[in-house]
Order: C-alpha cells, then sequence, then structure tokens
C-alpha cells in the first residue's frame, strides 16, 4: 500500500531540478542496494518506484549518455531481472558515485540546513519555556509551603504545644493535690486513730521502726521514726518457704485510704476541714502561700533519678525562684506513698558535684535539717543544673568550690590536730569532701 501510494506521488511529481532528481534517486537507491544484497521482498516494492523514476528523470540527468547499458524501462517484462543484474555493473556504481550522491549532499545541505537550524532554535526555545516554568513552579510552590507553614502547620504546633502543657501542668497539679489530701487523711487518721487520739482502738497494733534520714554532725543516723507503711513481705515468704499465697481480708486502714483515694478533691477548704489539730497552724498561712507561689517562676524543668540505698526512684526535679521539687515518677508506686519532696532554696547547705557508675553525672544536697539527696542526670544536665541551683543561692553556699579548695578552707585539719575533732569525725568529713556517699553503695 505504501508502495503504490509513493508511486503515485512520483508520477504526479513534477521535478524541476538535477539536484532534486538527484536527491530522489540516491535515497532509493541507497535502499535498493540493501534489499538487493539482502536478498529480500522489498526490492519487488521498490521495483515499479525505480521505473518510474527512472522513465522521469532519465533526460534531465542525461542517461542516455552515461547509462547507455541501463534496461529499458518501457514495460520491458524482463526489466525486474535485467535491473537487479545491472544494479551490479561497475557503471550504475560509478554513476551514483560520482555524480549522484555529490549532488544529493548538495541538495540536503542547500535544502535542510535552513530548516535544522530553524528547528535547533526553536527546540531551544522551547527548552528554555520549559526551565522557566518549571523554576517558577519550584518557586511557587515553595512560596506556598512556606505560606502553609506560616499560616497553618506553626499555629497549629504552638496551640499543640500550650495545650500539652496546659494538660501536662493541669495532671500535675491534681496529682500534686491528690497525693497531698492522701498524706492529709494518713495524718488525720493516725492522730484519731493513735494511742491517745479520740478514737483509739483498745487493740493496738504493733509499731514497726525505721531509721530515720537526718544526720547528726557525724554523719550517723542515730534517730528511729515510726514506719506507718510497714510491709511485713508475707507474700514473698510464703512462696519462698512453699506455703503458697494466703489471700487476707483487708484491714480497715487499707478501706479507709481505698475509699480516699476515690473523693475528688476541688478546693484547698475541703483539704482544711480534714486536716489534724496539729496542722491549725499551718492552715492560717494558706493564703500567704497561696501569694507566694503566684509569684514563684519555673527556671528549670529536667528529668532525674532519685538514688537511694535499695533503689532507683526516676522522676523530675523542678527548679522554681523559690523552691525546688522532685515528682517521682515510678509507675509502681502507691499512691500517696511516693518520693515527692519539696525543698525552700534556703533549706540549701552544700551541694556537691559526684559520679554515679563512674560517671560524673550526679548532685549530692545536704540541707539544713540534717538530710541528704543523691540525685543523677544526664552529663549535660548535671552542670546546667548545678549552676542554676548557684545562681539562685547564696554564694555562701558549700561546694561551689574544689575538693581541695573546700578541704583547705574548712580548717578541718588543724581542728583533727587540736584534738577538737575525733578520728571518726575528720574521716567521714573528708569522705564526704572526696565523694564517699552512703546513698549509693559503689561509693
Amino acid at each position: 500500500m505504501a508502495a503504490a501510494k509513493l508511486n503515485t506521488l512520483l508520477q504526479t511529481k513534477v521535478i524541476e531540478s538535477q539536484p532534486e532528481a538527484c536527491y530522489l534517486l540516491g535515497r532509493l537507491e541507497g535502499i535498493l542496494s540493501r534489499s538487493i544484497e539482502e536478498k529480500t521482498e522489498t526490492y519487488s516494492f521498490l521495483i515499479p518506484l525505480v521505473r518510474t523514476l527512472v522513465s522521469k528523470i532519465y533526460e534531465l540527468l542525461f542517461m542516455n549518455l552515461h547509462l547507455p547499458s541501463l534496461p529499458a524501462t518501457n514495460g520491458s517484462p524482463s526489466f525486474f531481472e535485467d535491473f537487479q543484474e545491472y544494479c551490479r555493473s561497475d557503471e550504475w556504481q560509478m554513476y551514483i558515485d560520482k555524480y549522484i550522491i555529490p549532488n544529493m549532499k548538495q541538495y540536503e545541505e542547500k535544502s535542510f540546513r535552513h530548516n535544522h537550524e530553524q528547528m535547533a532554535v526553536y527546540w531551544k526555545d522551547c527548552y528554555e519555556a520549559f526551565m522557566v516554568n518549571m523554576h517558577k513552579r519550584d518557586r511557587e510552590r515553595g512560596e506556598s509551603k512556606l505560606k502553609f507553614q506560616a499560616h497553618f502547620v506553626e499555629p497549629f504546633s504552638r496551640k499543640a504545644r500550650q495545650e500539652y502543657l496546659r494538660y501536662n501542668s493541669m495532671l500535675k497539679q491534681l496529682h500534686s493535690q491528690h497525693t497531698a489530701t492522701l498524706r492529709q487523711w494518713r495524718s488525720a487518721q493516725l492522730y484519731l486513730l493513735s494511742e491517745r487520739g479520740p478514737w483509739s482502738e483498745m487493740k493496738q497494733h504493733p509499731v514497726h521502726w525505721k531509721l530515720s534520714n537526718v544526720e547528726n554532725f557525724s554523719r550517723m543516723r542515730l534517730k528511729l521514726v515510726q514506719n506507718y507503711n510497714f510491709n511485713p513481705h508475707q507474700d514473698a515468704s510464703d512462696l519462698r518457704d512453699n506455703l503458697g499465697v494466703h489471700q487476707t481480708q483487708p484491714s480497715s486502714e487499707s478501706l479507709l485510704l481505698e475509699v480516699v483515694k476515690q473523693v475528688k478533691v476541688s478546693d484547698l477548704e475541703d483539704d482544711v476541714l480534714e486536716l489534724p489539730e496539729d496542722d491549725t497552724a499551718s492552715i492560717s498561712n494558706l493564703d500567704e502561700k497561696d501569694e507566694q507561689s503566684q509569684k514563684e517562676k519555673l527556671i528549670l524543668s529536667e528529668d532525674c533519678e532519685l538514688i537511694t540505698v535499695i533503689d532507683v526512684i526516676p522522676g523530675r526535679l523542678e527548679i522554681t525562684t523559690q523552691h525546688i521539687y522532685f515528682f517521682d515518677g515510678s509507675i509502681e508506686k502507691e499512691e500517696g506513698v511516693g518520693f515527692d519532696f519539696k525543698w525552700h532554696l534556703s533549706q540549701i547547705r552544700e551541694i556537691h558535684l559526684r559520679r554515679y557508675n563512674l560517671r560524673r553525672s550526679a548532685l549530692e544536697i545536704f540541707l539544713t535539717d540534717q538530710t541528704n539527696y543523691f540525685l543523677n542526670f544526664n552529663k549535660e544536665v548535671r552542670n546546667k543544673v548545678y549552676s542554676r541551683i548557684l545562681s539562685l543561692r547564696s554564694p555562701s553556699v558549700s561546694g561551689t568550690r574544689s575538693p581541695q579548695e573546700l578541704f583547705k578552707s574548712s580548717g578541718l585539719m588543724q581542728k583533727w590536730v587540736n584534738r577538737e575533732i575525733s578520728n571518726f569525725d575528720y574521716l567521714i568529713q573528708l569522705n564526704t569532701m572526696a565523694g564517699r556517699t552512703y546513698n549509693d553503695l559503689a561509693q
């Protein structure tokens, strides 16, 4: 079908110039020679085109002079085989190489070179327009992204952070209020049900004692305090002795605490009515404390660990302009019995840099009530907490200097030489300055 259409076009085509005729014959001869060499069926489709083209350009290219042996194209039945044989002759090859090919290249260069340049310029303009539009689109996309972040993402993130802080603050306040209420209930219960209380029980329960955290000058713990949270660990003892776990009836004290845990405390006036008589003096100062708490501002809040002799309590330390708070963050703690502390900054007597697990990441704080606490932080956080506490306290706080300077300024050796202190007191103070502590068994 394609060969028939090309043949129709050649028959109607008016060929006026020799370069054009050479171009058509050269293009057709290249395909024809390949088909003859490869012996394909293409030759049979090209023979009508060759006959039509040769008959049209025979006189224009003076083929009667250059190709005297050219087979006749006027309907000869043997033209198919004769022209195939003639294409292999030297006469045809020399005519194509010396006359047709040079004129074909000259025609191509003259006709298509300008078109090639125009197409190159056109595609170059298209590519430049494409790159400009792409850069414009990327710039508009970036501007849209920045506007979206400024108008939607950042306000949402800011609002989410504010809501998160507000929610955590509310939970912290509720937890602190609930813990304080439970402790007040315990205090009221102990007061009312004690040996000389108005509701004292006829059957006295055994009294358990524990060693107090209060130390004397020699860092000895000589005071015993009553242990209201004594646990005999009966289940563990039974399991150890292979006696199984016995289900015991809950005591009246535990039932009372369970009832108290269900109470929702809404304001401080209800707490005032439930406090024992010993706390009436502190109740009268609630308004003053509220005013002071309103002026109190949070300075620093960091996660830490409270190190004790038998346990490590994870929690959070908060430093304000007036107090230092520690909130017990352990999951398995009993409500109302956690290691939550609150120290006024004026109670800090000494603060020392300590090591924990051979890492310089801990602080030991000594208070004026002869108690001390060992806190472990991340290594980078420890120095920040230390500097913040020192900046809020007066320069007279011990521990702001190195152990060597602290030892020289204390005059401890001269007191020992003058027998003002005993060997035990001297060694205890010396070990404290060197970093020894009772709170960590590794030291």
